[in-house]
């Protein structure tokens, strides 16, 4: 069960009991599957170390774009939420993690939303 997002407080927030720390591999896809079921949403916070580069999907396999190629996956964005926004999912949904990088690490919080 995903702690419930609260915002009484000034850019205060409880930490999350669901949770998920990456150490990706070049090329190496790894996912996350969102507690819950369809019906619940979600509030998913990323983050990642300063020179991580790390491409992420929803619900899909990212793709890392080639060299002089301009990548336009639907739902896939590089470094998600790397400004401190959050990202809407439901329960049941899939995020897949990738980087072109020999290492990368990442991680992402998942607080349930009042609906």
């Amino acid at each position: 069960m995903a702690i419930q997002y609260n915002s009484n407080y000034d850019i205060t927030i409880p930490f999350s009991d669901v949770c998920a720390q990456f150490n990706l591999a070049i090329g190496v896809e790894d996912t996350f599957t969102v507690p819950g079921n369809p019906t619940q949403n979600f509030s998913a916070r990323f983050s990642y170390t300063s020179t991580s580069n790390v491409f992420v999907r929803l619900n899909g396999t990212p793709v890392v774009p080639a060299s002089s190629v301009v990548g336009s996956q639907q739902y896939g964005e590089f470094r998600p939420g790397d400004d401190g926004s959050q990202r809407y999912v439901k329960g049941g949904d899939v995020l897949h993690f990738i980087t072109p990088d020999a290492s990368a690490y990442c991680g992402i919080s998942i607080r349930a939303l009042n609906t």
